[in-house]
């Protein structure tokens, strides 16, 4: 046999197949057997001699002279390359049988656990008291051999080995490698439609398990951020070691994704507390994404079955990085449907105190994170002042002020750039000692603006898995933010707009705003659209022959109507738009920020609204109900300056009542000719 032909040979033996062998074997059955390789050293002596010699009781114990027997035997075979047989202090039969060294197998088999029997020479099966040490098998009395019988054993073994190596090992090999590839296939079909992550982590470890007899399986699967968790600790106590997630994660982080040997310092590093002297780790990668490892402890796996194991872990990432993404993809559609439910429900509330307070909630909500603040610029002071806080108490949280320009949320209140840390005793942006009311040393500061104007600073911090917050994290909340803050500027312009009311600014009749606040208001709308380069719509709206309705019904009644399509105008309007009386049956309402087509929906459902109420005495009227007419005029298409835009209004309004009434009409510059029309008349 050629050296290529013999490294291939030796490729194939796995040395667990020869013992298993061996075990089936009649010639060495009595004798408790394992393979021992001198590169091991004085522990795996040691390990090697409890597996063949496990005391029976604890008067029986391996002493260092037993050791001192073990080692002068297993010497002496290597040396003479023969077989070996010798008595330890304790009585027990010490076998050593040299291993072919062109095979890649350990240097020698070992084999112990039986009594030398001196008298009686030819015997087998031999019973002792049941105190003494023997087998090792508990509930089973030891045997006993003449030392002569055992190295007649041992010379057979060594004869019959060359033979078995080159059939039955083989055979034997090739038949458990088949078997175990038909089951890591199955498995991979059994993965490719498991529904959860958790149950498909329980399917790789029972079969690694099961499979390939390994003794200890740990899975521990990397969450959101940094955060490690366990996932199964087969042949292990959870309760004896601890989990350290940063080390670990930086470790699988920094590596390559192919299978990796752990010394007992990394072990003992990533898990302290653990009992182990090494271990293989398979990472779970997938598209370049990290998901976790699958660790073996105190395993030496032969390269067909690493093969097969790196295959079966290969596609538990697949199957992981598979239920991630669908997961993702679920949290999207539940965050875009959650979005609008939170920008509804904000669009309801018109006090600002508790919109900086839910603004926060729904913050924190978003994120998992369960300290925050939101904090308002006083552009008197200077200063940001927190409005709405998680985390602290109310009387801290009014006590506290941050200037503008200093500190984590003063300077991003000054840059208008986000800040996002990963570890605040790190990161050189701020390289600050973690302050002991935060759980974790990550956070988020995001400036608020609207309309190009800064309003205060949101901060988030301890996330709730005790994670770090991302990229992803600072995405969502920008998205939620860039919502919220046209909120907080909506309610701004009510409360204003509730001021000027208490300054007797409205219409004694109908309670609606009268002409002189819509004049003010008209010129702040147009400097306001002119900066921020935005359309607004100018609405009148006339009654339909409310005169007739005056001489029929008499003017109390006249007034009541008025007053009646004041509050339906006011209820049917949007939030934001203006509602004013204009004089006698006329009206005028300011649509801020909306374009023709948004001003259309607006004055249509003020028309049905009147349209649809009754009013006493209606039917006597001409069209048989109080109707209204409007026209619609829209900054800066149809004028740009107040006259220009209630011109354009009017003419629209105009047309309104010629082609029937009871109808809302869009300006056109081919109005105008009716206006000289109307003008003549």
């Amino acid at each position: 046999m050629d050296v290529a032909t013999t490294n291939t040979t030796a490729k194939l033996i796995d040395p667990r197949d020869l013992l298993e062998v061996l075990r089936q074997h009649p010639l060495p059955a009595p004798f408790n057997l394992a393979l021992y390789s001198e590169e091991s050293g004085r522990s795996g002596l040691i390990k090697t001699i409890h597996t063949v010699c496990p005391p029976l009781s604890s008067e029986c114990l391996c002493t260092e002279k037993c050791c001192q027997a073990w080692e002068e035997n297993i010497n002496h075979t290597l040396l003479t390359n023969q077989p070996v047989v010798a008595t330890c202090p304790q009585g027990l039969l010490c076998l050593a049988i040299p291993l072919p060294d062109n095979q890649g197998l350990p240097d020698c088999l070992v084999g112990g656990g039986i009594f030398e029997n001196a008298s009686v020479p030819h015997s087998r099966n031999l019973t002792v008291d049941n105190k003494k040490p023997g087998s090792g098998k508990p509930g089973q009395a030891p045997q006993m051999i003449s030392r002569e019988e055992a190295q007649s054993l041992a010379d057979e073994v060594f004869r019959t080995l060359p033979r078995l190596l080159e059939q039955k090992v083989q055979l034997f090999g090739l038949a458990r490698t088949t078997q175990r590839l038909e089951a890591v296939q199955k498995l991979a079909r059994d993965l490719s439609i498991c529904p959860e992550a958790e149950q498909a982590v329980l399917i790789v470890s029972e079969a690694l398990v099961v499979l390939f007899d390994l003794p200890k399986v740990l899975i521990v699967l990397q969450q959101n951020g940094q955060a490690m968790s366990v996932h199964s600790t087969l042949g292990l106590d959870p309760g004896t070691f601890r989990l350290d997630q940063i080390q670990l994660a930086d470790h699988f982080n920094n590596i390559s994704g192919h299978p990796e040997t752990l010394s007992k310092e990394k072990l003992t590093t990533f898990f302290p507390g653990i009992k182990t002297e090494s271990a293989q780790s398979f990472p779970l990668s997938a598209n370049s994404s990290r998901l976790g490892a699958v660790i073996l402890f105190d395993i030496n796996l032969h390269s067909r079955d690493q093969a097969l194991i790196e295959l079966l872990t290969s596609r538990l990432a697949s199957r992981l990085e598979s239920l991630k993404t669908a997961e993702g993809h679920r949290q999207e559609r539940q965050f875009s449907a959650r979005l609008i439910s939170m920008i509804s429900d904000l669009s309801l509330i018109d006090n600002r105190e508790e919109l900086y307070r839910q603004i926060l909630e729904m913050s924190s909500e978003l994120l998992e994170a369960s300290s925050g603040s939101l904090m308002l610029l006083n552009e008197v002071k200077g200063t940001l002042e927190i409005s709405a806080a998680m985390g602290m108490t109310d009387s801290l949280a009014r006590a506290m002020s941050v200037p503008f320009g200093e500190g984590i949320a003063g300077k991003v209140a000054k840059s208008g750039f986000p800040m996002l840390v990963t570890d605040i005793e790190r990161d050189n942006r701020v390289a600050v000692k973690n302050r002991p009311r935060f759980k974790t040393k990550s956070f988020i500061s995001l400036p608020l603006e609207a309309n190009k104007k800064l309003l205060g600073v949101l901060n988030l911090a301890d996330k709730s898995n005790g994670g770090h917050f991302t990229e992803a994290d600072l995405n969502l909340i920008q998205t939620f933010t860039n919502h919220a803050v046209l909120m907080v500027s909506r309610a701004a312009t009510l409360e204003k707009a509730g001021k000027f009311e208490h300054l007797s600014i409205t219409d004694p009749l109908t309670g609606l705003y009268n002409r002189r606040f819509l004049e003010d208001r008209l010129q702040e709308e147009f400097s306001r659209s002119e900066r921020q380069q935005q359309t607004f719509c100018l609405i009148l709206a006339d009654l339909d022959n409310f005169k007739i309705h005056n001489d029929v019904c008499g003017h109390l009644a006249g007034d009541n109507a008025l007053k009646k399509v004041a509050d339906l105008m006011r209820r049917t309007a949007r939030d934001m738009d203006i509602v004013t009386r204009y004089g006698g049956e006329e009206f005028c309402l300011i649509l801020p920020g909306t374009g023709k087509k948004e001003s259309l929906f607006v004055g249509e459902r003020i028309r049905r609204a009147i349209e649809t109420e009754v009013f006493p005495g209606e039917n006597l009227l001409p069209l048989g109900r109080l109707s209204i007419s409007l026209g619609i005029a829209t900054f800066p298409t149809d004028g740009t300056t107040a006259n220009e835009l209630i011109h354009a209004a009017d003419l629209a309004l105009y047309s309104a009542k010629k082609l029937g009434r009871n109808r809302l009409v869009l300006y056109e510059p081919t109005l105008e000719d009716q206006g000289l029309l109307k003008h003549q008349q």
